[in-house]
């Protein structure tokens, strides 16, 4: 678990349901996820009981806590692989942006793993620019690679290389 200024990035809790339920089973918000939308709460409900009964099964995957509710899961499900969904209703007010810078840091202090990647739909045209904007580049492209509920996507992949952080007195950390 950690917060930024104005989030908390938490492991799920069996309370969360409805808001989660809120963000899966909305069509515009899962366009570009591996999955479709949840058509209805025992959906959500079957989808999110792996993640209470196992929380070390992926301890780098958080809900995203904004003012008392959960407005959307990020997170690496499996490192070094990032992902990312927030509610329409915090679109456009830098909650994805905040949860991502603090997740880089979060995960370069934890060391867990010495870079972090995304594979992004190059149609989705907001995570793009949101991936380059927290220092992400983007390295790849392929055709074809995943078919989902909208059919055969392509995927932009993306990295951040984490660099030693500098110590005072030296040029590089560790040098």
């Amino acid at each position: 678990m950690f917060t930024t200024d104005r989030l908390v990035l938490r492991p799920p809790q069996a309370r969360d349901l409805a808001d989660i339920h809120q963000i899966f089973s909305d069509p515009e918000a899962l366009t570009y996820w591996s999955s479709g939308p949840h058509a209805s709460l025992e959906e959500t409900r079957a989808w999110l009981q792996p993640l209470l009964d196992d929380p070390a099964a992926s301890p780098y995957d958080f809900f995203v806590e904004m003012g008392g509710r959960i407005v959307g899961k990020m997170g690496c499900w499996r490192v070094p692989e990032v992902g990312f969904i927030l509610h329409r209703s915090v679109w456009g007010q830098g909650v994805a942006r905040e949860g991502l810078l603090g997740l880089i840091a979060y995960m370069r202090g934890e060391g867990a793993c010495d870079h972090l990647w995304a594979d992004v739909d190059p149609r989705n045209a907001r995570s793009r620019p949101l991936l380059e904007s927290c220092g992400f580049r983007r390295v790849g492209f392929a055709r074809n690679t995943i078919q989902t509920h909208i059919g055969w996507c392509d995927s932009d992949y993306f990295r951040f290389d984490f660099t030693p952080l500098k110590e005072p007195g030296s040029p590089v950390a560790g040098g």
